[in-house]
């Protein structure tokens, strides 16, 4: 007979070992699992709100949609300020192109009376020849005339200093009008297609975050489906019970084949055949936890190699990604519209920054003119003056002429001089109404014009630094999406940890596999050296056949009765039931 006690203690010792590792093993998977369903849970949601659904709009979009928005509120505000400032430009423009034409016009007046004057001399010279030749009644007449000569002189002194001013005036007017005209053209150059030049730079950019956020959400969806491989893993850790059951089973087996292999109720052949059925019985509930480890260690590595492969897509991905749309290389790279952007915004910051330096060299032209204008008005003062001494003189002539008959020689002279004088009266009134006209009008222009300045540089200082915040903000979107984009990933450090973890321990299951086989052939082996006679007895101890019905697995109950020669009863429709394999089951 062969003995089994050797045996016995050696299955006891490996197959205690395999439930203690199992059991430890299954443990940790225990307690790792629910905190890696729930790090997986988490990552979703958390992906989720920062990559929303195919039909939504991203956060990254709107936080961009609004920045768009702003700064293109800002460029619209800009706009219309310098629409009301061209309007203001375009009337002062137009005020001092008619100034212009009435100063030239003036040039001509000036001109008149420097002739006047000068000929004012000649008569004035001619006047005092005829009164020197008329002896003393012509001393009298002689002062008049030297009055005249003199008030010529001052006549020419004072047309000669209006025209200086007028032409100085007339270089001012042209250079101010000059800075007026590159104030229109550099508002052409910075507004005029600007809102579409934005606008299509805005789509450019939103297509590219829109496609790179799409492409990030694909990956999200996909790991979705990580949900079922990652539960298979949770709901196949509880087959734990049912191998430690199945294994308990062999252990409880083996401990009543020692309790009675030593009793002599028990017919020693009987005692050899039952030996035989527990070798049997182990092989098959060995195969069973075989069977059952290597459809868990499927399970898992099916589980592993989704989630790895997911992870390696993604990292894959996201290099794509970064290769594509942030690459200085590529002309249409996100980085590259962005670059596009910024430079329209630095040029308007440099193009308002040209604006308000023209604008105060207009300011400062504008004050120096108006100094230019009341010099002119001073003149014209100084004529008024002039004017009312020749009208003066002109009384006293005529009078004197009157009173001496010796002086009717020149009476024709003192006619021309009459009419010169009322001639230079007329231009200079004709000249100081149109310098009035002009002061009045350019004054009035140019005080306009500077009034607003300071509110317009306030103005447009503000729209400056806010383009200026613009530009900034989108060079920290920019960077942001560039951030986490190189910093996306799937899943969390947390998770992976966790995953690394379970792929550890999941990895002792194949060494449990190697261990079970190793007790099912040692099984075998014993129960090849076996006498063979030993498979006909029949058991009849009783205390025998109620260990075999006994401790027993349902699926392995069929097998067992035809081991041992013995019908094993069972309640109506039993064998119909679906029950798990490997279930205990009392009988």
């Amino acid at each position: 007979m062969t003995d089994l006690s050797i045996s016995t203690a050696v299955f006891t010792e490996k197959i205690g070992s395999v439930v203690n590792e199992s059991e430890q093993m299954f443990l940790t998977l225990g307690k790792v699992s629910p905190l890696f369903v729930r790090e997986l849970h988490e990552n979703l949601v958390s992906l989720e709100q920062s990559f929303a659904s195919e039909t939504g709009v991203n956060t990254a979009i709107s936080k961009l949609d609004r920045l768009f928005t702003q700064t293109k509120d800002r460029i619209g505000n800009c706009s219309l300020i310098f629409s009301k400032m061209h309007d203001r430009g375009s009337s002062l423009l137009t005020s001092l192109s008619d100034s212009l034409d009435r100063l030239k016009a003036m040039e001509g007046i000036i001109e008149k009376i420097r002739n006047d004057s000068e000929d004012m001399a000649l008569i004035s010279l001619n006047a005092l020849t005829g009164a020197l030749k008329s002896g003393a009644a012509g001393r009298g007449f002689s002062v008049i005339t030297e009055e005249l000569m003199r008030l010529s002189d001052q006549t020419k002194v004072v047309t000669d200093q209006l025209e200086s001013d007028s032409l100085a005036l007339m270089k001012q007017l042209t250079g101010f009008t000059g800075e007026l005209k590159k104030l229109e053209e550099l508002q052409n150059t910075v507004f005029e297609g600007l809102d579409e030049l934005i606008t299509q730079q805005f789509v450019a950019i939103e297509e590219k975050v829109k496609n790179l956020t799409k492409s990030l959400y694909a990956l999200v969806q996909e790991s979705k489906t990580l949900e079922k491989p990652v539960c298979a893993i949770m709901e196949t850790i509880q087959i734990h019970d049912i191998v430690r059951q199945s294994l308990d089973h062999i252990l409880i087996a083996l401990r009543e084949y020692e309790d009675i292999k030593n009793s002599a109720s028990v017919d020693a052949d009987e005692l050899e055949a039952f030996k035989g059925q527990l070798l049997i019985l182990g092989e098959v509930i060995m195969e069973d936890v075989i069977s059952r480890f290597e459809e868990a260690l499927r399970t898992f590595d099916t589980a592993f190699t989704a989630i790895q492969k997911l992870i390696r897509r993604g990292e894959k991905e996201r290099t794509i990604l970064l290769r594509e749309h942030f690459s200085h290389l590529s002309s249409s790279s996100m980085q590259t519209v962005f670059e596009e952007s910024a430079r329209t915004l630095t040029m308007i910051e440099q193009n308002l920054s040209s604006y308000l330096a023209i604008k105060q060299s207009v300011a400062s032209q504008g004050s120096r003119i108006a100094e230019y204008v009341l010099a002119i008005s001073k003149q014209y003062g100084k004529f008024e003056k002039i004017i009312n001494r020749f009208n003066t003189i002109d009384i006293a002539a005529r009078i004197e002429i009157s009173k001496q008959s010796m002086l009717h020689s020149i009476k024709n002279t003192v006619t021309a001089m009459t009419g010169l004088i009322n001639r230079i009266s007329s231009d200079v009134e004709d000249a100081k109404k149109s310098s009035q006209s002009f002061i009045e009008d350019t004054h009035t222009a140019l005080f306009d014009y500077g009034k607003t300045f300071g509110e317009e540089v306030t103005t447009f200082s503000l729209a400056q630094q806010e383009l200026v915040q613009a530009f900034r903000l989108f060079a920290s979107f920019q960077e942001d999406l560039e951030q986490n984009t190189r910093n996306f990933t799937l899943f969390s450090e947390t998770f992976i940890n966790l995953l690394e973890t379970q792929e550890h321990e999941i990895g002792k299951i194949k060494n449990l596999i190697i261990q079970c086989k190793q007790i099912k052939d040692y099984f075998s082996e014993i129960r090849a050296k076996m006498p063979e006679s030993s498979e006909n007895v029949e058991i009849r101890n009783q205390h025998l056949k109620d260990i075999i019905s006994k401790f027993t697995i349902y699926a392995h109950k069929q097998a067992a009765a035809e081991i041992g020669n013995f019908e094993v009863s069972s309640t109506k429709g039993i064998k119909d039931v679906d029950l798990e394999a490997g279930e205990i089951t009392f009988f």
